[in-house]
This record gives structure tokens, C-alpha cells and sequence, in this order.
């Protein structure tokens, strides 16, 4: 399939226990295979680093892909941003939890069946977090893909908190050079381990990769599509 056109959209999370609109790119393709919601890293945005990419290749595979912008705390994107926020007002966590499920309502409307959720640092903390409350949603989460997922910080930032709690599959990658994520590997896979999961692939992309896997789109691609492939239909 050729990559069409995005599609600039509003969505609301109101309806979820949300704030408001916020925006998302969508790209409609074969509604017979799961749909993928994203969610993009600090100081980015829906079609911003690794998320932008993704949202292009897996398109061009035939998925549909709804690319979220981001709740951001209300000081700033820098993650002291993100402390202060999860120490005090919990905004964005809980917000992005309502997005993901306005994302994942207005995919059930445009008639898929199920959908995979993919986060890129910063987003894969959030959708972790989402996930690890296991709250009911319009269509069944299949899987999900952590991309450069951290666990600095203190409460939900903190991956291993989150993971121990997720209940679907996930492909965690990650990048040789991108050193606090790639030391921290065994104490995610670990979490995850001990909680309800029956499903968690570790992929290292070996050499000089870094965060945002600039250089290491191709394996990128593989690794993510490989997994998809695999993942079981429920």
C-alpha cells in the first residue's frame, strides 16, 4: 500500500474523564488488521521523531495508523516538568489514559476491530501507565510496542511501576547507545515477568543507535513489523 495523505483530525477525551480536544494524524488502511495508536516522545509531536517515521512505514504495510498529540504538564516539556506533575497536579497521566481511549472509540467507529498500542519514550511511559490499569475499552488492545522506554523519575515515569501491571503483550526496543534504557532492560523484562503478562520480547538494536534509532529506522521497521505479525489475534 502507498502512503496516503494524513489525515489532520480533533478528538476529545472529554467523554473518558478527560479535558478536551487535542489533536492526531490519521492514515485509514485495511480495517481487517489491527489499528496502531501512537504516542510521541518529549518535545515532539504527532508526526515528530521515530512516531513520524512509524506512522509512515506501518502505513505503507496496509495498517491504519492515529498518531495522538501528547497531554503536556502545564509548566513546561521538560522532564522536571514531568516530576513536578507527577508529585503534584497528575495531570498528564491521567489525561493521556483518556486520550488513548478517545483514540481507541473513534477507531471502533471507523469500524476496526482491534488495536495496538505504540509509545516512543516519553509516550511508551504513558501508554504503559494506561495499560498497567487495565481498564475496559471500545475495542481489545493486542499488544504493546515500547519504544526507548525509561525508568528514571518517580511514580508512573518509572516504567518497572507501570509494567509489572500490563496484562497484553509487549515488544520492548531499544537502542545500543541509548545507555540509561538499555542498562535498565533487565529490570523492565523483570516487572513485566512478575505480574499478569504472558508475552514480553526484548529487542536490542546492536551498534551506535541512539534514542531516537536515527540510523536503525530499517531495523526499526523489521523488529516492530516481525512482532505485529505475531502478535495473536483475540
Amino acid at each position: 500500500m502507498a502512503e496516503s495523505h494524513p489525515i489532520s483530525t480533533i478528538l476529545d477525551s472529554r467523554v473518558h474523564g478527560g479535558e478536551g480536544r487535542f489533536s492526531a494524524l490519521l492514515n485509514v488502511g485495511d480495517t481487517q488488521l489491527p489499528s496502531i495508536v501512537l504516542m510521541h516522545g518529549r518535545n515532539s509531536n504527532p508526526d515528530g521523531p521515530v512516531v513520524g517515521h512509524l506512522r509512515r512505514s506501518l502505513h505503507t504495510a496496509g495498517y491504519t495508523t492515529l498518531s495522538l498529540a501528547n497531554p503536556l504538564p502545564k509548566t513546561g516539556d521538560e522532564f522536571a516538568d514531568y516530576m513536578g506533575d507527577v508529585n503534584g497536579a497528575n495531570y498528564v497521566f491521567p489525561e493521556a489514559g483518556a486520550r488513548a481511549k478517545a483514540a481507541i472509540r473513534d477507531l471502533e467507529q471507523r469500524n476496526v476491530g482491534k488495536v495496538v498500542l505504540l509509545g516512543f519514550s516519553m509516550g511508551a511511559r504513558l501508554l504503559s501507565d494506561f495499560l498497567s490499569q487495565r481498564e475496559s475499552t471500545a475495542l481489545p488492545i493486542l499488544g504493546f510496542i515500547a519504544l526507548g522506554i525509561g525508568v528514571n523519575g518517580a511514580g508512573s515515569l518509572n516504567s518497572t511501576t507501570t509494567l509489572r501491571k500490563v496484562a497484553v503483550p509487549v515488544i520492548d526496543v531499544y537502542g545500543e547507545a541509548d545507555a540509561d534504557v538499555a542498562n535498565s532492560a533487565p529490570a523492565r523484562k523483570a516487572a513485566y515477568e512478575s505480574g499478569p503478562g504472558k508475552s514480553y520480547r526484548q529487542v536490542l538494536v546492536k551498534g551506535k543507535v541512539p534514542h531516537n534509532f536515527a540510523g536503525a529506522e530499517a531495523e526499526l521497521d523489521r523488529a516492530v513489523l516481525d512482532w505485529l505479525r505475531s502478535v495473536p489475534a483475540k
